[in-house]
Order: C-alpha cells, then sequence, then structure tokens
C-alpha cells in the first residue's frame, strides 16, 4: 500500500471522527438549549404566578381601602345625623321656651291691666277722700285753706330735716363701712393672689447630686475632700440618707451660697480632691461680687423692673443673703413687689413706680458703710442711681416719721406692712441665734495669729485657722485655751462649745 493510499485513509478517519465529534458536541447543545430553555419557561411561569399574586393582592387590599373609607364616611354621615337631630330637639325645646314665655308674657300683662285699673280706682277715691278731709279740717279747724296750707308746709319742712340729718348721717355711716369693707376686700384679694412662702431657707441650704455614688466622692478617701471642703467655706457638710442630696448648713447664707456654688463646680467639673476644692472656692469667692450682681439683675427682670443700674442690681442681688428678724430680705421685697403690683391693679395707680421702689426699699441694709436709717439710705441711693422722683419719694414715704404724699406711696406702705406682719414672716429668735454665732466668731478673731474663724454645728463648734508663721503648734494649744476662756467670759450660750485651733504647714515646689 502506498503512502498516499495510507494518507488518504487517515485522512478519511480524521473526518469521521471530527463529523462524529462535530454531532456529538450539536447534540450537547441541543440538549443544553432545550434545558434552559425549560428552565426559562419555568420561571417566566413562575414570575407570571407572583405577578398575579401581586396584582390580586394589590386588588384586594385597594377594595379594602375602598370598603374601610365607604366605613368610615357613613359614621360620618351617622354622626352628622345625629348631630342634626340633636340641633333639631334643642330647636324644638327653644321653640317650647319661647311659648311658655310668651305665655308668661301674657299673664303678666293682663295683671299690669288689672293693676292699673285698680290702681285707678283706688287714685280717684283718694282724691275724693282728700277733698272731703280738707273741707273737714277747714270746719273744725276754722282756718282757711291758705292758714291751713301753710302750717302743712311748716310741719312737712321741719319734717324734712330730721328726716334728712337721719338719712345724711345713715349714708355717711354706710360710706364708711362700705370704704372699710372695700379695703379688707383689696388687701385679702391681694394677699390672695401673692404665693407667700412660710418657710425660708434660713441656716441650711439643699444642693441636688446627679447621683448617690458622687456623696462618696465629696466625702473623700477617709473623709478628706469633706473636711477641705469645710475647712475653706466654714460650713457644715451633712451628709444623710436623703436620696440625690446634701445638706449645707451655716448662719452665714454667703458662705452657704459659695461653697454651693462650688460644689456645683466641682461636680461639673469632675475633678474632687482637696487642692482642686480650695481652687474652686478661692475662684468663686473671687468672683462673688459679680455673681451676685448677675443674681439681682435677673430677679429685677424676673419682677418686670428693667433698666436697673449695675450697682442697684449688685445691692438687690445682697438682699439674697441677708436676713431681719428672721425674714430673707430679697423674698420680702418680691412679697411686696406682688402686693403693691395687686393693689395697683385694683385701684389703678402706678405700678411701675410701686415695682420698683418695692424691690428697692431695702437696700440701705445691705450697703456697706452706711449710717442712718435704712429706708432714707435706700430712698438715697434709688436716687443717686438714676430712679425717678416718684420711686425715691415712694420710698422715702416708709420712713416711720413719713407721711405718705401719693396713692403709691400709700399702697406701697399698705404691702409692705402685709408682707412683715403677716404670719410667719418674722422670726426673732433666729436673729438673736444669729447675732451670737457672729459674736462667738469675733472673739475668735480679735486674738493675734487667728486668720479665719467659723461657728459650726450651730455653735457648738468654733473652728479657728492661724496663721503658721506666727503661732507655733504649742502656741496653738495655749491659744484654744485662751478662745474658750474669752467666749466664756464674754458671750452667754447654752451648753459647751468646743474651740478647734487648726494650724496646717504646707510644703509647695514646683518642677520646672
Amino acid at each position: 500500500m502506498s503512502d498516499s493510499t495510507i494518507a488518504l485513509i487517515a485522512g478519511l478517519v480524521i473526518a469521521g471522527v471530527v463529523i462524529a465529534a462535530a454531532a456529538l458536541y450539536a447534540r450537547a447543545v441541543r440538549a443544553r438549549a432545550g434545558s434552559q430553555g425549560t428552565a426559562l419557561l419555568e420561571q417566566a411561569r413562575t414570575e407570571a404566578e407572583g405577578r398575579a399574586h401581586e396584582i390580586v393582592a394589590a386588588a384586594q387590599e385597594k377594595a379594602l381601602a375602598v370598603e374601610e373609607d365607604a366605613d368610615s364616611r357613613e359614621h360620618e354621615l351617622d354622626a352628622r345625623e345625629a348631630q342634626i337631630e340633636a340641633r333639631a330637639r334643642q330647636v324644638e325645646s327653644d321653640l317650647a321656651a319661647v311659648d311658655r314665655q310668651r305665655k308668661e308674657l301674657d299673664k303678666r300683662q293682663s295683671a299690669l291691666a288689672r293693676s292699673e285699673d285698680n290702681a285707678r280706682r283706688e287714685e280717684s277715691a283718694a282724691v275724693a277722700a282728700h277733698a272731703e278731709a280738707r273741707r273737714t279740717l277747714e270746719r273744725v279747724a276754722a282756718l282757711t285753706a291758705a292758714e291751713a296750707r301753710a302750717e302743712l308746709f311748716a310741719s312737712i319742712e321741719d319734717e324734712a330735716r330730721r328726716e334728712a340729718a337721719k338719712l345724711a348721717r345713715r349714708i355717711e355711716e354706710e360710706a364708711r363701712e362700705s370704704a372699710e369693707r372695700e379695703a379688707q376686700r383689696l388687701i385679702v384679694e391681694a394677699s390672695q393672689r401673692v404665693s407667700l412662702r412660710d418657710a425660708v431657707e434660713s441656716t441650711v441650704s439643699f444642693v441636688a447630686l446627679p447621683s448617690d455614688e458622687m456623696k462618696g466622692r465629696i466625702i473623700g478617701r477617709e473623709g478628706r475632700n469633706i473636711r477641705a471642703l469645710e475647712m475653706a467655706t466654714g460650713i457644715d457638710v451633712i451628709i444623710d440618707d436623703t436620696p440625690g442630696a446634701i445638706l449645707l448648713s451655716s448662719f452665714d447664707p454667703t458662705r452657704r451660697e459659695i461653697a454651693k456654688i462650688s460644689i456645683a463646680r466641682l461636680i461639673e467639673d469632675g475633678r474632687i480632691h482637696p487642692a482642686r476644692i480650695e481652687e474652686v472656692v478661692a475662684k468663686v469667692t473671687e468672683e462673688f461680687e459679680t455673681l451676685v450682681e448677675e443674681s439681682g439683675a435677673q430677679s429685677a427682670y424676673a419682677l418686670g423692673v428693667v433698666d436697673l443700674h449695675p450697682r442697684l442690681a449688685r445691692l438687690v442681688g445682697r438682699l439674697k443673703f441677708r436676713h431681719h428678724h428672721g425674714h430673707n430680705l430679697l423674698q420680702h421685697c418680691t412679697e411686696v413687689v406682688w402686693l403693691g403690683t395687686h393693689l395697683c391693679s385694683e385701684t389703678g395707680a402706678r405700678a411701675e413706680v410701686v415695682r420698683r421702689a418695692a424691690l428697692l426699699h431695702e437696700i440701705g441694709r445691705v450697703e456697706d458703710g452706711a449710717s442712718g436709717h435704712p429706708i432714707l439710705v435706700a430712698a438715697e441711693l434709688a436716687g443717686k442711681f438714676g430712679e425717678k422722683e416718684p420711686v425715691v419719694s415712694a420710698i422715702s414715704a416708709l420712713h416711720p416719721d413719713a407721711d405718705p404724699k401719693t396713692v403709691e406711696a400709700l399702697l406701697l406702705r399698705l404691702a409692705n406692712r402685709l408682707s412683715d406682719n403677716r404670719p410667719g414672716a418674722r422670726k426673732d429668735n433666729l436673729d438673736v441665734f444669729v447675732e451670737r454665732l457672729k459674736r462667738l466668731e469675733g472673739i475668735a478673731r480679735g486674738f493675734p495669729g487667728v486668720t479665719q474663724a467659723f461657728a459650726l454645728k450651730a455653735g457648738k463648734e468654733l473652728r479657728v485657722l492661724v496663721d503658721t508663721n506666727r503661732v507655733t503648734d504649742d502656741q496653738a494649744f495655749v491659744l484654744s485655751k485662751d478662745i474658750a476662756r474669752a467666749v466664756e467670759r464674754d458671750l452667754d450660750y447654752p451648753g459647751p462649745i468646743r474651740v478647734s485651733v487648726v494650724r496646717e504647714t504646707r510644703a509647695v515646689q514646683y518642677a520646672v
């Protein structure tokens, strides 16, 4: 067999193999196409069924919405029908009432006509009786009509004068009683329209805490924080079972306020340790006058007093930290403002004048270095710092020897007396207590080397801080005895008083 024949046979074999492979591939492609077509058909059927379900669901939802809309409209129509029926019944009731009133009016008109007829008949009878009486009187008295008329007029005139005098006295008495009742009504209504608190912060301030665990941080490790706070402020910190709060006790409201602001700043800052406590207390003490001025301006604005001079605002702020007869002066001025304002609303007086005078009438008690009666000092300060003459005059009228010259001054005096004399306003025992504590501190400050002295625990303890450069440890021991002997000699007090002299040495260096 030749090479060409072999090559031909090989080519035929190869061609047959290729044809068979092509046939197998075509069959595989056809089978795959058939399976894909079936899958596509099944997918199309599934999507069609899903779409059909969605259409049916949407149609059902729309039908439900239409049905609900129809129900709501039906309920609305029912409500309107009920309202119309109610109005119809009301109209029928009104018509029946009008008919009854018309019938009653007809009856009254008939009765009035009968009364008029009777009155005319009685009048005719009275005229006839009068004529007969005159003829009889002339015949019996042998007087002419003119003479009888003159005598009758004279007697009637005397009787009229007596009746007029009685009437005048009765009217005067009724006017006096009516005026007294009206004045009492004005006072009672003005007092009732003002919220008067019987209790005020006298020696204790309440400080709210964000949580009870803050109490532990204020106490500090082994109580070092609370000792530093009491030492820096001179107040007594009371931490008990009261949830979310502590109490600051001191007879001096300024110290309590400084401690209250310092604690609030320490809680907000989060750093509570002795050095930070002393730093914050010193800063608050330095800024206190500014805080007092802001407090006074806010109090004045809350009471409707605007354009107040900064110096007057500072004095108003100081009123918050001063008591007189146990009565907080700022609260007293606030009460007088509201009472005077309500009295002005009833009488038509100038409320602005009374409001400003009521707020400023006690500032003479808190002015440093002032001499003279507090009312006159307050009037002088008000005039000096821009207040108008009616305000100054109203304040001056509160002096015991002055007479009110305006309605506003009279109303201010009345409001001031109402606030002073209401139950619970004055607490004279508290003034005696505070004065004793001030004298106790003054005795300690009179000794050389003493820098500060604080009366704590309602006067049962006197804490004295001394200058370490001037007082040694041995001298501190002797000083405590000397102060105790001076207290025994110069002060009347119930029970024992503990005198604690504190001498603290600090060594401070800076790393640079």
